[in-house]
């Protein structure tokens, strides 16, 4: 898949070795340039309807507001966001509040929650929100980075120096969040933006990868794959090939190298595709 301006893009989630059920979601729309990934926490199979619930309702709303001839802004929100900022914020705002309803109104989903981690991005930016554990990292020439901070026990520790990263990959407590969707009425949304260079790879994950691939191992991968379709599968069965105790689900865009989306634009213009 590609987006308008030549972003490639792909997507795929996997049930890991252990796990029978899947209670990761993602949803991908190349023509708004909206990546989505979920994690869903919960009993019975409500962890799966709580991701399921995010992914569709920030899919559904980003199509309203995004998909006709003007982009609209909500009302509200923090004003020092930028307008896709915004909208993102509201997107996720907008799924807490259904989740948590839901919860409220179904005694059997009661207590459901789910991360999430939402970009929209074109070849020269882009916009991430994210409430959770779930991951936005960027590779650029040979470096990953991870540009969301988990909202979780062992990564507060680590922001506080109680504990080292070496020491939070090893930690039994790993999977205490300290914000989710649809824990409560109301959640806080990070959100921030960044700027991508020509051959940038933005990849969004659940912890099925970060917990079994480490981050050198996943740049390496990155480095090798080169493109979205190969990066995805290779990351996920090295999550599998790690004992794949969770399930794993991965989304990675690929900003078009210099002048690779001049060429492809010319052949188009010429050929009709």
């Amino acid at each position: 898949m590609r987006t308008k301006d030549a972003v490639e893009v792909a997507g795929e989630t996997d049930p890991g070795c252990v796990r029978r059920n899947n209670e990761d979601n993602f949803a991908v729309d190349p023509d708004l340039g909206l990546l989505v990934v979920a994690d869903g926490m919960g009993g019975h199979n409500s962890g799966e309807v709580a991701a399921e619930l995010a992914t569709k309702t920030i899919l559904d709303f980003a199509r309203r507001m995004l998909g006709g001839r003007k982009s609209l802004l909500p009302e509200g929100g923090d004003p020092s966001l930028t307008p896709r900022g915004r909208q993102l914020e509201y997107f996720v705002k907008t799924a807490n509040t259904m989740i948590y309803e839901k919860g409220r109104a179904f005694p059997k989903d009661a207590g459901m929650g789910t991360t999430v981690v939402a970009v929209l991005l074109d070849a020269k930016s882009l916009t991430v929100a994210h409430v959770g554990d779930s991951r936005l990292y960027l590779w650029r020439g040979g470096e990953l980075s991870q540009l969301t901070e988990d909202h979780s026990l062992v990564g507060e520790q680590v922001r506080r120096g109680q504990l080292t990263a070496d020491e939070a990959a090893r930690s039994n407590l790993q999977n205490i969040l300290t914000r989710a969707l649809g824990a409560e009425g109301e959640v806080q949304v990070d959100v921030a933006d960044h700027p991508l260079l020509p051959g940038d790879v933005v990849l969004l994950a659940t912890d099925g990868l970060s917990k079994m691939v480490s981050d050198a191992d996943v740049a390496r991968a990155i480095g090798e794959q080169g493109e979205p379709d190969r990066i995805v599968p290779a990351l996920i069965a090295k999550a599998r090939a790690a004992g794949g105790v969770d399930n794993v689900t991965v989304v990675a865009a690929r900003v078009p190298p210099r002048g690779e989306a001049g060429v492809r634009g010319i052949v188009s213009r010429l050929f009709g595709r």
